[in-house]
């Protein structure tokens, strides 16, 4: 008797972490400003929004792959946004968008990996 409670136990254990996992990749990060970027933000996700003041696309030399890079901005600074994507999704100057992605530094400069780009 002791020891199916144990293992019910568990189980439920277990689809709790799952749930928490899934909630985890699924749930948005609340809105943040680009001044408030940090480094205790770095390896985070996080959600900024802002105007694409500068689109460059680079070639990586080791995989030939494309990125680019979006210089976003609003009314509390700017910062680069790392966009792997084939395509811009239509992305042009000028255009309010929204980002997800992970804070990470390049050259003692933080930037966004982007997960997730929404053109407003």
């Amino acid at each position: 008797e002791f020891s199916g409670a144990c293992e019910s136990s568990f189980a439920l254990s277990l689809i709790g972490i799952m749930a928490l996992l899934i909630l985890a990749n699924t749930l948005e990060p609340k809105l943040t400003s680009i001044d408030k970027i940090t480094e205790k933000y770095i390896n985070k996700k996080i959600k900024i929004q802002g105007e694409i003041i500068e689109i460059k696309n680079y070639q990586n030399n080791k995989t030939l792959e494309f990125f680019y890079v979006l210089t976003i901005y609003d009314e509390t600074g700017r910062v680069d946004i790392i966009f792997n994507e084939k395509n811009l999704l239509n992305l042009k100057t000028n255009q309010d968008i929204i980002v997800i992605g992970k804070v990470n530094q390049y050259k003692n400069n933080l930037q966004i990996q982007a997960e997730k780009i929404i053109g407003l």
